[in-house]
């Protein structure tokens, strides 16, 4: 498969929207923060890097592994490999705490060390989405893409629906916090808060993009994505005769 461009520009659009939020809270003194409305804007636009980069790692976890299974590795292989990558991940989201942790020493409690942030959050859907592969990646190539994509949807799915009771009802209360945390955001809070990155609800981005990620393999995509260049290729050439009659019969 070659490579998808529009994947590009969704990375791009997370960079740029993270920049620019971050950048503007930090740049606007507190007096423009209340007087302008842009900062609104900023803000609610910085709620989208976080969904689309987890999401993103997901299509690109299924790309990577769609690749290996049509050289024909093995699973175990594949699963080693792709599970190591997110353990890998991991571990620079504990060591980028500790970098934050030190920066900030004099004022930042040392339970800042374990919360659980984006690239935790990213480095345990990988080894997850990792273990989800090896079990449905016995077999044909085809027959395990299609496992894959129906398995990542239900993940996703019991993702989301399970957040809810886990996040108020039925919350692992029994858990330390450093481990509740990884559930439910719960911190050294009483409750679950909303601008950490437990594996529930977040980790449902990932299997999603998971998803679509084995399903852009299909053939149904590919023969929409060969049905939609044809028509840009149609409508361009349209467009060039058009504009060439257009020219002539000007001059």
């Amino acid at each position: 498969m070659k490579r998808l461009a529009y994947i590009d520009w969704m990375r791009g659009l997370a960079c740029v929207l993270m920049f620019q939020t971050h950048c503007y809270d930090s740049w606007m003194s507190p007096e423009a923060k209340k007087s302008s409305s842009l900062i609104g804007w900023s803000r609610l636009g910085g709620t989208l890097p976080a969904p689309l980069f987890i999401f993103l790692a997901g299509v690109s976890f299924a790309l990577v592994t769609e690749k290996l299974r049509e050289k024909g590795i093995k699973r175990n292989a594949i699963a080693k490999q792709t599970i190591l990558r997110g353990a890998e991940v991991f571990g620079m989201g504990l060591l980028f705490r500790v970098q934050e942790f030190a920066l900030g020493y004099a004022w930042s409690p040392w339970t800042d060390l374990l919360r659980v942030d984006v690239l935790n959050i990213l480095g345990l859907s990988m080894m997850l989405m990792g273990a989800l592969c090896w079990i449905t990646g016995d077999g044909d190539v085809a027959a395990a893409r299609i496992r894959t994509l129906a398995a990542g949807i239900l993940v996703a799915l019991s993702v989301a629906m399970a957040t809810p009771p886990l996040w108020t009802t039925y919350r692992p209360k029994f858990l330390p916090w450093s481990l509740e945390s990884y559930i439910n955001g719960v911190h050294v809070f009483d409750q679950p808060q909303p601008w950490l990155f437990p594996l529930f609800p977040w980790s449902a981005f990932a299997f999603a993009g998971l998803a679509v990620g084995f399903f852009l393999f299909s053939d149904c995509a590919r023969r929409t994505s060969c049905r939609s260049c044809s028509i840009c290729r149609a409508c361009a050439y349209t467009r060039s005769m058009t504009t060439g009659t257009a020219t002539r019969i000007s001059s």
